[in-house]
């Protein structure tokens, strides 16, 4: 996969006009649908709170996030990391408060003119916030759920690079507070060095409490990492603080993390494109991931 500006998105470029959108749907015992809601620009009541434009790629991403607002009813994360709020492909999120019907009961956007984000951090064109999103918790401890939000194409540290957001919400799911994580900020660059085009946090996931202190722990894909070939990709394990900053980390490629001792992996496979949590799988105590 040859390297693009920051500002190309070129892992969907043959698709850039695909319209996008978030299903809501239950299913029967034997995985039959049982019911469904479209949220859209057009359907499930989202239009009553926000427009959703061309292009904008509402649904890329999503994440459970609980109960945010005790009415009985999960809640969603929704990315639109196309959105243009403050500049094109900046990107956003979209805190999705839901009926039991699964049509929308209100909502709060978080993007550079929502949602408070901007009191922290600016998002530039090309960013592409809300690639990736995972419920952490209450990572803080103030009672309200907060999540990690991707920009894999943030430029911190080189075109491309990437950044991890760790966004602390209020109960009415507007933005309290925001660490971003990055080759220049949230202490990741006293462990690892990101450099251009590795993408990192194309992907990611809340891994639990790893190391037991206490905090949830998060998982980066970085796609394009070049340890062992170009593109071949890499995964980190990332310790948080309760500030949202990085007390540890240990990155998963061909150089680092003992993948080496198992398999090979190979320019162009881009390990790190999706991640996923599966709890102690082998029943050793620790936790296992999915890459």
């Amino acid at each position: 996969m040859p390297h693009a500006g920051a500002n190309t998105i070129q892992e969907e470029s043959g698709i850039s006009q695909v319209s996008r959108r978030t299903t809501s749907t239950t299913c029967f015992s034997d995985g039959t649908v049982k019911a469904a809601q479209k949220i859209s620009a057009t359907y499930g009541n989202l239009s009553s709170f926000y427009t959703i434009e061309a292009d904008d790629w509402f649904g890329y991403s999503v994440a459970t996030l609980g109960d945010v607002d005790g009415d009985g009813a999960t809640d969603l994360a929704v990315g639109a990391r196309q959105d243009d709020d403050g500049a094109i492909n900046a990107g956003a999120v979209y805190v999705l408060s839901l009926e039991l019907d699964g049509s929308v009961k209100n909502a709060k956007k978080i993007s550079m003119l929502y949602g408070n984000f901007s009191s922290f951090y600016a998002l530039d064109a090309g960013d592409i916030f809300g690639t990736s999103i995972a419920a952490l918790g209450d990572l803080d401890g103030d009672g309200v759920v907060d999540m990690a939000v991707g920009a894999y194409l943030d430029d911190d540290g080189g075109a491309g690079a990437g950044a991890v957001y760790i966004i602390f919400l209020e109960s009415d799911v507007s933005v309290k507070n925001a660490q971003k994580i990055s080759a220049q900020y949230g202490n990741f660059n006293s462990f690892y060095t990101l450099a251009a085009y590795d993408y990192f946090c194309r992907s990611v996931v809340a891994l639990g409490d790893v190391d037991g202190d206490g905090v949830s722990d998060v998982v980066v894909g970085t796609m394009q990492d070049d340890d062992g070939g170009t593109d071949a990709g890499a995964v980190y394990v990332i310790f948080l603080e309760t500030d949202g900053t990085t007390s540890s980390a240990q990155k998963l490629s061909m150089l680092y993390g003992n993948l080496s001792s198992f398999y090979t992996v190979n320019a162009g496979d881009e390990f790190g494109y999706e991640v996923a949590a599966l709890g102690d799988h082998d029943s050793d105590g620790a936790l296992d991931i999915a890459v």
